[in-house]
């Protein structure tokens, strides 16, 4: 199977570092991409320039800016015969492409940049295409994570203020463990980032293995303790109510690029 990245950002290329390291052969990923210094990274991967190659693609993905989107699907849709496109981009909406063209599979997916760790979370919105093809393209995302098929639009929007977002909304919050560690390690920042890396794999590993969100605090947080207090700070300052705030607004985001876009 050979497939090619209109657009080669920071999603773009971790599917493809994650579908290396998962086995998947460099030779049969190609790219169009203008951008000098994504060239010199996708080198390095020996990864093939589309505009260099005649080759037939099995899926194109579609990953370029929203404002570039259009021009990069109609220019697949004239140079290749039913395409199956499967569009990474924020925000615009299945009928916005579909409208342009006839004869072409299409289904719109979100993944995060935790793909390049084969830990990805990816959701899948089909429009067209047919059941075999449809597989392929989940298999080719299950190298690179988990993956979520949803049925409708507006389940997209949810997902990508809040999955598709979401690692850098914990990078965010986790600028404060890093500023605060750095100072016990005495400006150590490499043993700052192991100490938050081994701290965040032992909560996935309560989540995976363990009760409620709640029931899981309780184990840490004991009666009158320092954990207690600082979540009672926590509860009383509403954080909550300001994470759920930020999440609705990416997803008022996603919403308005779809309209800009129609």
């Amino acid at each position: 199977m050979r497939v090619a990245f209109y657009g080669c950002g920071n999603i773009a290329q971790s599917i493809i570092e994650g579908l290396i390291e998962d086995g998947f052969k460099s030779k049969d990923i190609f790219y169009v991409d203008r951008n000098k210094g994504n060239k010199r990274r996708l080198k390095k991967l020996k990864i093939n320039n589309l505009d260099n190659n005649k080759v037939s693609i099995d899926i194109f993905f579609l990953a370029v800016k929203p404002k570039d989107a259009m021009l990069a699907y109609e220019t697949i849709i004239k140079s290749y015969s039913n395409p199956k496109i499967v569009s990474l981009v924020a925000g615009i909406n299945s009928k916005s492409y579909l409208k342009r063209g006839n004869d072409i599979e299409f289904l719109r997916a979100m993944p995060n940049t935790s793909s390049k760790y084969n830990s990805g979370i990816t959701a899948i919105l089909n429009s067209t295409f047919k059941a075999n093809n449809l597989k392929k393209v989940i298999k080719l995302f299950k190298r690179v994570g988990i993956v979520l098929e949803l049925d409708k639009e507006s389940s997209m929007d949810k997902f990508t203020g809040f999955i598709g977002s979401g690692p850098a909304y914990f990078f965010y919050l986790l600028k404060t463990y890093e500023k605060n560690l750095n100072k016990l390690s005495n400006g150590d920042s490499l043993k700052s980032k192991e100490i938050i890396a081994s701290l965040l794999n032992g909560v996935a590993l309560s989540i995976k293995n363990g009760g409620s969100m709640d029931e899981l605090i309780k184990i840490v947080a004991s009666k009158k303790g320092t954990t207690e207090a600082g979540i009672n700070l926590y509860k009383n300052k509403k954080l909550l109510n300001i994470f759920d705030y930020g999440i609705k607004s990416a997803i008022k985001r996603s919403k308005e690029i779809s309209n800009e876009y129609k």
